[in-house]
């Protein structure tokens, strides 16, 4: 009998105890750190690939805190917007004629861009212009574009010239002529010729390291397959191809495997995400709608020819920043866990207007471990490290207390 509850009681308490230390290890995280603070005041904390994906690109699971104070820092989700820049790109002058009713004015498109504007720059006058436009691609042999366009209000108080814009076909001729028509107005003075082009600056992207690439050829299909994955999901948003092929223009897509349950069946299908063309004549670089995933397929259409020469294939995700309030010198932690709700911080309503003034510092020594101590401000006391050892003790005590007791019990009876 004293065997047996001897053999009961350590059951008991052996059953407490891994309850305890599981409730510990539940609290797991992710933690790096943020060295780098060179001055006070708000920085762009950037979160490196390996954050994105221990999260679950999910902010909701990040804190962030000092690592001497324990003290929690607020932080808010920042993104760097995209500018636009326009440039001017002026077009040759290639021939001035003029006669008593017509001046023509011939420039050149060297590029043969397509464009479907022609701006004039042209001197202050009270003028009013018919003008014919006219394209060619060997100044020789011209065809209409457009037909007695007017160009009138010349006249800038604050400038010597004037800017206009004259709409055209959509074309890429070479040569464009102008006839400017002096019948029944004054010649006018044009100083340059031209088009505008507009270049998007996106935020840095970061290249995604560490992926396992296969390319299968499917010759009863006629396709090749790029089957891509990782050891954890990763948010993708470019991919750059470098091929050796040459002369190729293949429709190429993105394919994710999914599951669904159909009459108590797991039934397996694809779902396509992006659709893309790779052309020998254009860039091999495409973005698309962010993709969070371990594993996808790039499907390319071959048709009849042989399957392209892929020489490698780079992945990138856009860079994704936490706005946080650092002191010069001090040391923070960055912590991981889906165990995590969403904070609610005052940062939030102190965004800055200026990106251009903020300092960015970067998370290093990104890494996984056992145990993960909230920091004190959003920590209460049950979720402590004290509070569960003490219960572990405490718990073993009484568990101890009655079982001596029930051994007394059993003595006596003996």
């Amino acid at each position: 009998m004293k065997l047996k509850i001897l053999v009961q009681m350590k059951q008991v308490i052996s059953l407490v105890i891994l309850f305890l230390v599981q409730f510990i290890n539940a609290q797991e995280a992710t933690i790096g750190e943020i060295n780098n603070v060179k001055k006070s005041g708000l920085q762009l904390v950037l979160l490196s690939p390996e954050v994105i994906s221990e999260a679950e690109n999910n902010t909701n699971f990040i804190r962030v805190a000092n690592k001497k104070s324990r003290a929690e820092v607020p932080y808010a989700v920042y993104s760097i917007p995209e500018t636009i820049e326009k440039s001017f790109v002026s077009f040759p002058l290639v021939s001035k004629t003029k006669n008593d009713s017509v001046t023509s004015i011939v420039v050149s498109n060297v590029k043969e861009q397509q464009l479907n504007e022609l701006f004039i720059m042209v001197s202050n006058s009270s003028v009013s212009k018919l003008v014919n436009v006219f394209g060619s691609n060997d100044g020789k042999e011209w065809f209409g574009l457009v037909q007695n366009h007017l160009l009138t209000n010349f006249v800038d108080p604050k400038l010597q010239q004037v800017e206009k814009a004259i709409v055209l076909p959509l074309n890429n001729y070479k040569f464009l002529k102008l006839d400017l028509n002096n019948k029944v107005s004054l010649p006018i003075e044009c100083k340059n010729f031209g088009i505008y082009q507009s270049k998007v600056n996106y935020v840095a992207q970061l290249e995604l390291k560490n992926f396992n690439q296969k390319i299968i050829a499917d010759n009863s299909k006629k396709k090749s397959l790029i089957l891509v994955s990782f050891e954890k999901p990763q948010l993708i948003s470019r991919l750059d191809f470098y091929i050796r092929s040459d002369l190729y223009f293949r429709t190429a897509r993105i394919l994710v495997n999914r599951e669904r349950k159909v009459k108590n069946k797991i039934e397996k299908y694809q779902v396509e995400l992006f659709t893309f063309v790779l052309n020998s004549k254009m860039k091999t670089s495409f973005e698309f709608p962010e993709i969070f995933e371990n594993e996808f397929i790039i499907e390319i259409d071959n048709q009849d020819n042989p399957p392209l020469e892929i020489e490698k294939l780079q992945l990138f995700q856009t860079s994704k920043y936490i706005l946080a309030n650092l002191e010069q010198g001090e040391k923070y932690e960055i912590a991981v866990s889906n165990k995590l709700e969403k904070p609610n911080y005052d940062i939030v309503n102190f965004l800055p207007k200026e990106n251009e003034m903020l300092e960015v510092v970067t998370i290093e020594n990104f890494k996984p471990i056992k145990s993960f101590s909230k920091v004190e401000q959003i920590q209460l006391f049950w979720q402590t490290k004290w509070f569960l050892w003490t219960a572990i003790i405490v718990a073993g005590l009484i568990i101890s207390y009655f079982a001596l007791g029930l051994l007394k019990e059993v003595e006596k009876k003996d």
